[in-house]
């Protein structure tokens, strides 16, 4: 009898460009076991179902990864996936009502966080002068209960009707093993922007939102230009390129996942002050200027979280040009 060698998950992309999707699955699935606490991998997982045309099975993957997303505070990523379900099936609305639940309840949770740290760090005899800000102090919101996450074995994938296939639970430490944890911290206090939007306008927001992905290099949007949307990011990182009063090339600053851009255009209604390329392969949540100003119309205190982001990212322009300056034009 002839010996068939285990697929391996170092060809997984020969076997995606050959189209072998049982081979990529049988690797992939073999690699989540060795691995159960990679969540990209599972996102890997969940694509291949979908172009298996397993389009059940990778929803429930997605649906258990949004879910843990957003537990997590990843709100940027669980929107990504969750745009993921809905372009394998466009009638699965009820996921964006889900993923409005969950941030909903997650930012209550850091609510309540926040507040029991404030009177902890005020003293009996008033208030301490050297405490940190509330924003400083919940660097990392309180971690999730551990959280089943699916783990399909493509031989043991039950026949239609699809039932819940096996789960493998994950440890519910640093969930992606390439970002650090300042990152994590900085993704995390980033969603703080959530916090602003009452629950039918985060309902607005998720059923408008789009999702997209650049290569390394690739242009987002050019200083100059109108500003027609702001964007989230949701994985990856971008250059932010402007130039400095001699009109000499500016590099001011490198963001990553949970990070925003292209606000200043959208409260301003000026063209585009920087331009934004993808440093590595980017995926953004893309917000349109009708949607958002919709919002902020109705609920001004959307505008106002804005306003503060866009004056932090003015006054961070301002320290790359004075260090441009004081470095002499290096």
């Amino acid at each position: 009898m002839m010996f068939k060698p285990k697929p391996r998950f170092d060809q997984l992309d020969q076997y995606l460009v050959r189209r072998e999707y049982g081979l990529a699955l049988e690797a992939i699935t073999d690699e989540i076991k060795r691995r159960p606490e990679s969540f990209n991998l599972l996102l890997r997982q969940a694509e291949i179902l979908g172009l298996a045309g397993d389009r059940e099975q990778a929803i429930y993957v997605y649906r258990q990864l949004a879910q843990h997303y957003a537990k997590e505070g990843f709100y940027a990523r669980a929107i990504a996936v969750t745009n993921k379900i809905l372009r394998l099936d466009p009638a699965r609305k009820e996921v964006t009502d889900e993923l409005a639940d969950l941030i909903t309840a997650q930012q209550e949770v850091e609510k309540a966080s926040r507040e029991r740290l404030e009177r902890a760090a005020v003293p009996a005899g008033g208030a301490d002068k050297t405490a940190p800000a509330p924003a400083a102090q919940f660097a990392h919101p309180p971690v999730a209960e551990d959280e089943d996450v699916v783990v399909v074995d493509e031989d043991e994938a039950p026949a239609p009707p699809v039932a819940a296939p096996a789960v493998a639970a994950v440890p519910p430490a640093e969930p992606f093993e390439s970002v650090s944890a300042e990152q994590a911290a900085k993704e995390r206090d980033a969603g703080r922007f959530f916090a602003a939007f009452p629950r039918p306008a985060l309902d607005q927001l998720l059923s408008s939102t789009s999702v997209l992905s650049f290569a390394p290099g690739e242009t987002i949007m050019r200083e100059g230009e109108p500003g027609t949307a702001m964007f989230l990011i949701a994985d990856g990182a971008v250059d932010v390129h402007t130039h400095d009063t001699a009109g000499r090339p500016l590099q001011l600053a490198t963001l990553g996942p949970g990070e925003f851009f292209g606000e200043v255009a959208m409260l301003t209604g000026r063209p585009r002050t920087a331009t934004i390329v993808a440093s590595d392969r980017a995926t953004v949540v893309e917000i349109s200027h009708e949607d958002l100003e919709s919002i902020m119309t109705r609920w001004p205190e959307v505008r106002e979280v804005l306003q503060k982001f866009y004056q932090q990212r003015v006054q961070s322009t301002a320290e790359a040009m004075l260090a441009r300056l004081r470095g002499g034009g290096a």
